[in-house]
Protein backbone atom coordinates (compact mmCIF):
# COMPACT_ATOMS: atom_id res chain seq x y z
CA UNK A 1 0.00 0.00 0.00
CA UNK A 2 1.52 3.44 -0.89
CA UNK A 3 0.95 6.88 1.00
CA UNK A 4 -1.57 8.10 -1.00
CA UNK A 5 -3.36 4.71 -0.42
CA UNK A 6 -2.99 5.17 3.57
CA UNK A 7 -4.84 8.41 3.20
CA UNK A 8 -8.22 8.29 5.22
CA UNK A 9 -10.90 7.59 2.64
CA UNK A 10 -14.52 8.53 3.37
CA UNK A 11 -16.83 6.32 4.22
CA UNK A 12 -20.23 5.53 1.64
CA UNK A 13 -22.67 6.01 4.32
CA UNK A 14 -21.04 9.53 5.00
CA UNK A 15 -21.31 10.66 1.40
CA UNK A 16 -24.70 12.71 1.84
CA UNK A 17 -23.75 14.36 5.04
CA UNK A 18 -20.86 15.59 3.73
CA UNK A 19 -22.57 16.88 0.36
CA UNK A 20 -24.59 18.74 2.39
CA UNK A 21 -22.19 20.49 4.14
CA UNK A 22 -20.03 21.07 1.62
CA UNK A 23 -23.38 22.62 -0.22
CA UNK A 24 -23.55 25.07 2.43
CA UNK A 25 -20.09 26.01 3.10
CA UNK A 26 -19.16 26.07 -1.11
CA UNK A 27 -22.15 28.58 -1.67
CA UNK A 28 -21.29 30.49 1.11
CA UNK A 29 -18.41 31.29 -0.83
CA UNK A 30 -19.88 32.44 -3.96
CA UNK A 31 -19.15 28.50 -5.55
CA UNK A 32 -22.66 28.46 -6.66
CA UNK A 33 -22.31 25.68 -9.09
CA UNK A 34 -21.08 23.24 -6.54
CA UNK A 35 -23.02 24.84 -3.79
CA UNK A 36 -26.00 23.35 -6.31
CA UNK A 37 -24.30 19.80 -7.22
CA UNK A 38 -24.26 18.90 -3.84
CA UNK A 39 -27.56 18.77 -3.35
CA UNK A 40 -28.09 16.22 -6.35
CA UNK A 41 -25.13 13.76 -5.85
CA UNK A 42 -26.53 11.67 -3.11
CA UNK A 43 -29.63 11.07 -4.91
CA UNK A 44 -27.37 9.39 -7.98
CA UNK A 45 -25.89 5.78 -6.67
CA UNK A 46 -23.37 5.48 -9.08
CA UNK A 47 -22.10 9.53 -8.56
CA UNK A 48 -22.00 8.04 -4.64
CA UNK A 49 -19.71 5.03 -5.56
CA UNK A 50 -17.30 7.26 -7.25
CA UNK A 51 -17.07 9.86 -4.25
CA UNK A 52 -16.48 7.18 -2.01
CA UNK A 53 -13.36 6.60 -3.18
CA UNK A 54 -12.26 10.13 -1.78
CA UNK A 55 -10.61 11.29 1.07
CA UNK A 56 -12.20 11.97 4.14
CA UNK A 57 -12.22 15.62 4.99
CA UNK A 58 -12.06 17.26 1.43
CA UNK A 59 -14.53 14.63 -0.71
CA UNK A 60 -16.57 17.59 -2.24
CA UNK A 61 -13.81 19.29 -3.35
CA UNK A 62 -11.54 16.60 -4.29
CA UNK A 63 -14.14 15.29 -6.56
CA UNK A 64 -15.37 18.65 -8.11
CA UNK A 65 -11.54 19.12 -9.06
CA UNK A 66 -10.91 15.72 -11.02
CA UNK A 67 -14.08 16.33 -12.70
CA UNK A 68 -12.97 19.99 -13.95
CA UNK A 69 -10.09 18.67 -14.74
CA UNK A 70 -11.21 16.39 -17.10
CA UNK A 71 -14.00 18.75 -18.60
CA UNK A 72 -11.40 21.40 -18.92
CA UNK A 73 -9.44 19.10 -21.46
CA UNK A 74 -13.02 18.63 -23.15
CA UNK A 75 -14.47 21.87 -23.27
CA UNK A 76 -16.23 21.45 -26.27
CA UNK A 77 -18.68 18.86 -23.93
CA UNK A 78 -22.24 20.59 -22.88
CA UNK A 79 -21.60 20.31 -19.29
CA UNK A 80 -18.66 23.45 -20.13
CA UNK A 81 -21.94 26.15 -20.51
CA UNK A 82 -22.27 25.99 -16.50
CA UNK A 83 -18.77 26.51 -16.00
CA UNK A 84 -17.62 30.50 -15.31
CA UNK A 85 -14.25 29.04 -16.18
CA UNK A 86 -14.94 27.99 -19.82
CA UNK A 87 -17.52 30.43 -20.79
CA UNK A 88 -17.98 34.21 -20.25
CA UNK A 89 -21.87 33.34 -19.84
CA UNK A 90 -22.90 30.55 -17.87
CA UNK A 91 -25.82 28.90 -17.83
CA UNK A 92 -27.81 28.58 -14.47
CA UNK A 93 -26.54 26.40 -11.74
CA UNK A 94 -29.98 24.69 -11.42
CA UNK A 95 -30.04 23.29 -14.90
CA UNK A 96 -26.49 21.51 -14.43
CA UNK A 97 -26.95 18.76 -12.71
CA UNK A 98 -28.38 16.21 -15.83
CA UNK A 99 -25.21 17.11 -17.73
CA UNK A 100 -22.82 16.74 -14.92
CA UNK A 101 -24.15 13.12 -14.17
CA UNK A 102 -23.82 12.00 -18.25
CA UNK A 103 -20.63 13.39 -17.57
CA UNK A 104 -19.30 11.82 -14.66
CA UNK A 105 -20.50 8.53 -15.46
CA UNK A 106 -19.24 8.80 -19.14
CA UNK A 107 -15.61 9.00 -17.64
CA UNK A 108 -16.21 7.21 -14.79
CA UNK A 109 -13.44 5.09 -15.10
CA UNK A 110 -10.99 8.04 -15.50
CA UNK A 111 -12.56 9.49 -12.46
CA UNK A 112 -12.47 6.84 -10.01
CA UNK A 113 -8.45 6.58 -10.86
CA UNK A 114 -8.20 10.09 -10.27
CA UNK A 115 -10.16 10.26 -7.06
CA UNK A 116 -7.90 7.12 -5.76
CA UNK A 117 -4.76 8.59 -6.93
CA UNK A 118 -4.49 12.26 -7.01
CA UNK A 119 -4.62 14.49 -3.65
CA UNK A 120 -6.07 17.70 -3.01
CA UNK A 121 -3.28 20.63 -3.96
CA UNK A 122 -5.85 23.17 -3.85
CA UNK A 123 -3.70 26.05 -4.46
CA UNK A 124 -4.72 29.41 -2.37
CA UNK A 125 -2.42 32.40 -2.81
CA UNK A 126 -4.01 34.21 0.13
CA UNK A 127 -1.71 32.13 1.99
CA UNK A 128 0.83 33.25 1.61
CA UNK A 129 0.26 36.21 4.10
CA UNK A 130 0.20 33.88 7.37
CA UNK A 131 3.23 31.68 5.85
CA UNK A 132 5.11 35.18 5.95
CA UNK A 133 4.54 36.37 8.91
CA UNK A 134 4.90 32.59 10.92
CA UNK A 135 8.23 32.29 9.00
CA UNK A 136 9.42 36.12 8.77
CA UNK A 137 9.17 35.58 13.22
CA UNK A 138 11.02 32.37 12.98
CA UNK A 139 13.83 34.02 11.16
CA UNK A 140 14.14 36.65 13.34
CA UNK A 141 14.79 33.80 16.17
CA UNK A 142 17.18 31.42 14.33
CA UNK A 143 18.80 34.10 11.56
CA UNK A 144 19.12 34.03 7.61
CA UNK A 145 19.33 32.54 5.34
CA UNK A 146 16.75 30.27 6.35
CA UNK A 147 16.09 26.95 5.07
CA UNK A 148 12.41 25.59 4.07
CA UNK A 149 11.05 22.73 3.78
CA UNK A 150 7.63 22.25 2.94
CA UNK A 151 5.23 19.62 3.44
CA UNK A 152 2.48 19.23 1.04
CA UNK A 153 4.02 21.46 -1.17
CA UNK A 154 1.98 20.92 -4.88
CA UNK A 155 3.14 23.17 -6.91
CA UNK A 156 5.40 25.30 -4.87
CA UNK A 157 3.33 28.93 -4.67
CA UNK A 158 4.10 29.09 -0.87
CA UNK A 159 7.69 28.06 -0.95
CA UNK A 160 8.03 31.24 -3.02
CA UNK A 161 6.48 33.44 -0.86
CA UNK A 162 9.10 35.95 -1.02
CA UNK A 163 8.85 36.77 -4.87
CA UNK A 164 5.28 38.29 -3.92
CA UNK A 165 4.60 41.33 -2.65
CA UNK A 166 2.39 42.43 0.54
CA UNK A 167 -0.01 44.98 1.89
CA UNK A 168 -0.34 45.11 5.72
CA UNK A 169 -2.30 48.08 5.41
CA UNK A 170 -1.37 49.77 8.38
CA UNK A 171 1.99 47.53 8.91
CA UNK A 172 3.18 49.00 5.96
CA UNK A 173 3.79 47.24 2.21
CA UNK A 174 7.06 44.75 1.62
CA UNK A 175 8.29 43.19 -1.65
CA UNK A 176 8.86 45.08 -5.18
CA UNK A 177 6.30 47.83 -5.74
CA UNK A 178 6.04 46.11 -9.22
CA UNK A 179 5.33 42.66 -8.31
CA UNK A 180 2.74 40.88 -10.41
CA UNK A 181 1.33 39.10 -7.18
CA UNK A 182 0.39 41.31 -4.20
CA UNK A 183 -1.06 39.60 -0.96
CA UNK A 184 -2.98 41.58 0.94
CA UNK A 185 -3.23 40.70 5.08
CA UNK A 186 -4.69 43.01 8.32
CA UNK A 187 -1.76 42.16 10.55
CA UNK A 188 -2.85 42.59 14.63
CA UNK A 189 -0.43 42.27 16.84
CA UNK A 190 3.36 40.06 16.50
CA UNK A 191 6.95 41.55 15.31
CA UNK A 192 7.28 43.93 12.52
CA UNK A 193 7.14 41.16 9.56
CA UNK A 194 9.87 41.49 7.02
CA UNK A 195 10.92 39.12 3.66
CA UNK A 196 13.15 36.51 5.03
CA UNK A 197 16.28 35.73 2.77
CA UNK A 198 15.47 32.17 1.86
CA UNK A 199 18.00 29.51 1.39
CA UNK A 200 17.26 26.14 0.34
CA UNK A 201 13.46 25.40 -0.65
CA UNK A 202 12.53 22.07 -0.48
CA UNK A 203 9.10 20.75 -1.41
CA UNK A 204 7.61 17.34 -0.50
CA UNK A 205 4.93 16.06 -1.80
CA UNK A 206 2.41 12.89 -2.72
CA UNK A 207 2.68 14.19 -6.16
CA UNK A 208 4.89 17.32 -6.63
CA UNK A 209 3.05 19.17 -9.30
CA UNK A 210 5.52 20.52 -12.65
CA UNK A 211 4.29 23.81 -13.76
CA UNK A 212 6.28 23.40 -17.13
CA UNK A 213 3.77 20.61 -18.30
CA UNK A 214 0.66 22.37 -19.26
CA UNK A 215 -1.41 19.11 -18.34
CA UNK A 216 -0.41 19.28 -14.50
CA UNK A 217 -1.18 23.09 -15.20
CA UNK A 218 -4.39 22.50 -16.06
CA UNK A 219 -4.81 19.75 -12.64
CA UNK A 220 -4.16 23.32 -10.21
CA UNK A 221 -6.00 25.36 -12.53
CA UNK A 222 -9.07 22.84 -11.91
CA UNK A 223 -8.59 22.95 -8.44
CA UNK A 224 -10.06 27.07 -8.24
CA UNK A 225 -14.52 27.38 -7.87
CA UNK A 226 -15.70 28.13 -11.66
CA UNK A 227 -16.76 31.14 -10.28
CA UNK A 228 -14.00 33.25 -9.24
CA UNK A 229 -11.85 34.02 -11.59
CA UNK A 230 -10.07 36.47 -9.24
CA UNK A 231 -8.87 33.49 -8.09
CA UNK A 232 -7.93 32.01 -11.40
CA UNK A 233 -5.82 34.76 -12.52
CA UNK A 234 -4.15 34.96 -9.16
CA UNK A 235 -3.12 31.14 -9.59
CA UNK A 236 -1.79 31.04 -13.03
CA UNK A 237 -0.02 34.88 -12.13
CA UNK A 238 1.67 32.79 -9.17
CA UNK A 239 2.17 29.49 -11.33
CA UNK A 240 4.05 31.64 -13.85
CA UNK A 241 6.38 33.45 -11.11
CA UNK A 242 7.15 29.83 -9.26
CA UNK A 243 8.06 27.71 -12.26
CA UNK A 244 11.04 29.84 -12.39
CA UNK A 245 12.34 29.57 -8.95
CA UNK A 246 14.94 26.66 -8.08
CA UNK A 247 12.97 24.33 -5.57
CA UNK A 248 14.19 20.80 -4.85
CA UNK A 249 11.38 18.63 -5.01
CA UNK A 250 11.03 14.95 -3.54
CA UNK A 251 7.99 12.60 -4.08
CA UNK A 252 6.86 10.45 -1.28
CA UNK A 253 5.38 10.47 2.40
CA UNK A 254 7.26 13.33 4.25
CA UNK A 255 7.55 10.96 7.57
CA UNK A 256 9.51 9.17 4.91
CA UNK A 257 11.70 11.67 3.45
CA UNK A 258 12.03 14.16 6.64
CA UNK A 259 14.85 12.43 8.35
CA UNK A 260 17.39 12.71 6.08
CA UNK A 261 16.82 15.76 4.70
CA UNK A 262 16.76 17.17 8.07
CA UNK A 263 20.15 15.80 8.33
CA UNK A 264 21.79 17.60 5.45
CA UNK A 265 20.41 21.20 6.69
CA UNK A 266 22.16 21.99 10.00
CA UNK A 267 21.60 25.51 9.63
CA UNK A 268 18.88 27.72 10.22
CA UNK A 269 15.62 25.61 9.66
CA UNK A 270 11.69 26.07 8.85
CA UNK A 271 9.05 23.16 8.01
CA UNK A 272 6.34 24.07 7.37
CA UNK A 273 2.46 23.13 5.98
CA UNK A 274 -1.19 24.39 4.88
CA UNK A 275 -4.38 23.00 4.91
CA UNK A 276 -2.39 19.80 4.58
CA UNK A 277 -2.93 17.79 7.83
CA UNK A 278 -6.33 17.47 7.71
CA UNK A 279 -5.80 14.76 5.79
CA UNK A 280 -3.93 13.02 8.36
CA UNK A 281 -4.78 10.77 10.53
CA UNK A 282 -3.77 11.17 14.30
CA UNK A 283 -1.01 8.34 14.44
CA UNK A 284 0.98 10.14 11.55
CA UNK A 285 0.46 13.48 13.14
CA UNK A 286 1.84 11.79 16.01
CA UNK A 287 4.81 10.41 14.23
CA UNK A 288 5.35 13.98 12.87
CA UNK A 289 5.87 15.87 16.17
CA UNK A 290 7.62 12.76 17.63
CA UNK A 291 9.88 12.72 14.63
CA UNK A 292 10.84 16.48 15.10
CA UNK A 293 11.34 15.83 18.18
CA UNK A 294 14.18 13.53 17.74
CA UNK A 295 15.86 15.58 15.12
CA UNK A 296 16.02 18.49 16.80
CA UNK A 297 19.03 16.37 19.42
CA UNK A 298 21.78 18.96 19.36
CA UNK A 299 19.92 22.10 17.47
CA UNK A 300 16.89 23.67 16.98
CA UNK A 301 14.20 23.66 14.59
CA UNK A 302 10.71 25.10 14.50
CA UNK A 303 7.59 24.32 12.52
CA UNK A 304 5.28 26.72 11.19
CA UNK A 305 1.65 25.08 10.55
CA UNK A 306 -1.43 27.13 8.91
CA UNK A 307 -4.20 24.49 9.40
CA UNK A 308 -8.00 23.86 10.58
CA UNK A 309 -8.27 23.49 14.25
CA UNK A 310 -10.06 20.08 15.37
CA UNK A 311 -13.87 20.23 15.45
CA UNK A 312 -13.96 23.24 13.92
CA UNK A 313 -16.62 23.29 10.85
CA UNK A 314 -16.02 26.93 9.95
CA UNK A 315 -13.81 26.52 6.29
CA UNK A 316 -12.60 30.60 6.47
CA UNK A 317 -10.86 29.84 9.92
CA UNK A 318 -7.63 28.55 10.26
CA UNK A 319 -5.00 28.59 13.53
CA UNK A 320 -1.19 29.65 12.88
CA UNK A 321 1.08 28.29 15.17
CA UNK A 322 4.41 28.22 15.32
CA UNK A 323 6.15 24.87 17.15
CA UNK A 324 9.87 25.20 18.80
CA UNK A 325 11.95 21.60 19.26
CA UNK A 326 14.76 21.78 20.95
CA UNK A 327 17.33 19.43 22.23
CA UNK A 328 14.91 16.71 21.88
CA UNK A 329 12.63 18.55 23.75
CA UNK A 330 9.50 20.91 23.11
CA UNK A 331 11.37 24.52 23.40
CA UNK A 332 9.73 27.61 24.96
CA UNK A 333 9.24 29.67 21.92
CA UNK A 334 5.62 28.55 20.62
CA UNK A 335 3.20 31.18 18.99
CA UNK A 336 -0.24 31.21 17.91
CA UNK A 337 -2.32 33.10 15.79
CA UNK A 338 -6.15 32.64 14.25
CA UNK A 339 -6.39 33.62 10.73
CA UNK A 340 -9.70 34.85 9.58
CA UNK A 341 -9.40 33.88 5.84
CA UNK A 342 -12.53 36.08 4.57
CA UNK A 343 -11.88 39.30 6.31
CA UNK A 344 -8.10 38.53 5.52
CA UNK A 345 -7.07 39.93 9.12
CA UNK A 346 -4.29 37.61 10.96
CA UNK A 347 -4.30 38.27 14.84
CA UNK A 348 -1.28 37.24 16.92
CA UNK A 349 -2.24 35.57 20.11
CA UNK A 350 1.04 35.72 21.97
Amino acid sequence: MNAIERLPRIKADHVAAAMVNASASMTARKALLYGELCKHIPEDPELVQIVAQGLAGATAIQFFTCVHYVLMRESGDPLARFYASLTADPAPPEEAFPDFARFCKKHRAELLHLMRNRTVQMTAIDRCGPILAGISRVAKLVGEPIDLIEIGCSAGVLLSFDHYAYDFKDRGHLGASDASMTVTLNLQGGPEPHIPQVGRRIGLDLQPVDLKSADERRWIQAQCYPELREWQAEVTAAMDIVQNIPIDFFRGDALELLPGLLTESRGPLCIFHSACLIYWSEEAKACLDDLLLEASCGREIFRVGNERPEGVERPTYGEISISHYFDGQRGDRNFRAHWFVDEATLVWQN
